[in-house]
């Protein structure tokens, strides 16, 4: 979240709480409430905390903004209008799991005493990797905010502990079923077998976890790095939210796992503070409808040009396609495809766009699809947590204040090691006949 305060207080806050309901409803029955709604309080919200976002992100949404204007205007003369609504959507299904999220502060310090001693050092970092993978794996982006809550001092994480949180997570999106990469791969590669695409990448997300644990060990701060405890009281928040998810995402069929994840994220508060006294939980509740959600000025503001960057790139890719067709037939035909989305990825292009895109260039039955899958899938992992445009290090950015531009220098190194791994690990399965 940005530090400044925004000088509407409560009313920017229930706003806040209106666009979480309206794009609940739609989460859970888009027949019944239309996106719209929910993402007009989004850019009300926006228009209301621009004035406390610094003058960083000013620059970087204006940016986004003109380039995804420009995107649309091409598609104008052509009467392709396809791209507004989705910029009226504004992201808000996105923006509603981050809101509901922040609500954990709640009871993320829950076993946290005074004196605590946080582990540290260089016997930190691989327990930390591991948890935020695996949390991550399971509960998406609120598995960074849990840990990095636990873990910053005043709510700032230091570069290495920003490369630790953001390098664990990112590793479990080339393979988590309760990923967005996933659903999207799902979404526009038909006929895949998930099982498979597990199988052909845990080998991947193995060797990023492996390589961040060997590199930020080298790390010229590491005997002051400060990571995530692992005793019951530490855990209760992620293992609570992880269960809630599993047993909804199990039991529930028609619900995206954003929708899943706002309400466990309210069910864990009410779980964890059953026993607390209702005054105080009261009192708590309203501080951060008060205080903490009008900080989220950066949040909504850079999803907002997020939004509208995709829309215009879109509406532009889909109105000058390659002229060729995609159709990978080995794992190995993979590996050109690979490095052009993780090209395309770093230079600014959104792996939603990509994906799409490339769906317009599939024959009608694909080779290979489940090779396909793992290669866009490889793509997101490598990239998520290095492009300064990906939803990652933009929720990163308004959420603990790190530009997300660092996040370029910092993670470049780990992406070419994933870029590498990826190509081998597609060779390799070429050779042995896994795919």
């Amino acid at each position: 979240m940005t530090s400044a305060t925004a000088p509407h207080g409560r009313a920017v806050g229930l706003l806040v709480c209106l666009m979480i309901a309206l794009s609940l409803a739609h989460g859970v029955n888009g027949a019944l409430l239309p996106a719209w709604p929910a993402g007009l309080c989004v850019w009300l919200v926006a228009a209301l905390l621009a004035g406390s976002i610094s003058r960083f992100q000013k620059v970087q949404v204006t940016i986004m903004g003109v380039v995804g204007l420009a995107g649309l205007a091409s598609g104008l003369p052509r009467g392709d209008y396809s791209g507004w609504p989705q910029m009226l959507e504004g992201n808000q299904a996105i923006l509603a799991m981050l809101a509901s999220v922040s609500f954990l502060r709640l009871v993320a310090r829950s076993g946290a005493h005074v004196g605590e001693r946080l582990p540290r050092g260089a016997g930190a970092i691989a327990p930390t990797l591991l948890a935020v993978h695996l949390f991550g794996a399971i509960i998406n982006i609120s598995a960074a905010f849990v840990v990095g809550q636990r873990i910053s001092a005043d709510d700032s994480l230091t570069p290495l502990q920003a490369k630790v949180v953001t390098r664990a997570f990112v590793a479990a999106a080339c393979w988590s079923p309760l990923f967005a990469s996933m659903a999207v791969a799902l979404h526009y590669v038909p006929d895949v077998t998930v099982v498979q695409v597990i199988k052909l990448n845990l080998p991947l997300a193995a060797s990023l976890l492996a390589f961040a644990a060997w590199d930020l060990r080298r790390d010229a701060e590491v005997a002051h790095f400060i990571g995530f405890p692992l005793h019951r009281e530490a855990l209760a928040a992620p293992l609570t939210l992880s269960t809630l998810v599993l047993g909804l995402y199990s039991t529930v069929e028609g619900w995206s796992v954003l929708t899943i994840i706002v309400i466990a994220a309210f069910c864990c508060v009410a779980l964890l503070r059953v026993r607390a006294p209702w005054t105080e939980t009261r009192r708590l509740l309203w501080h951060h409808v008060d205080k903490e959600l009008p900080r989220m000025g950066g949040e909504f503001a850079l999803f907002i040009g997020a939004t509208v960057l995709a829309s215009g790139v879109g509406t532009f890719a889909a109105a000058h396609p390659p002229p060729w067709v995609v159709d990978p037939a080995t794992a190995a035909d993979g590996i050109p495809l690979l490095f052009l989305l993780v090209v395309a990825t770093l230079c600014g292009i959104h792996p939603v766009i990509s994906v799409a895109t490339l769906a317009s260039l599939f024959p009608a039955h694909l080779t290979a699809p489940d090779v396909l899958a793992a290669v866009v899938l490889m793509a997101w992992s490598i990239t998520l947590g290095t492009s300064p445009v990906s939803g990652t290090t933009l929720a990163m950015h308004g959420r603990f204040g790190i530009p997300s531009t660092q996040f370029l220098r910092w993670n470049l190194p780990f992406t070419a090691f994933g870029l590498a791994s990826g190509c081998a690990l597609l060779g390799v399965a070429d050779y042995l006949g896994w795919a």
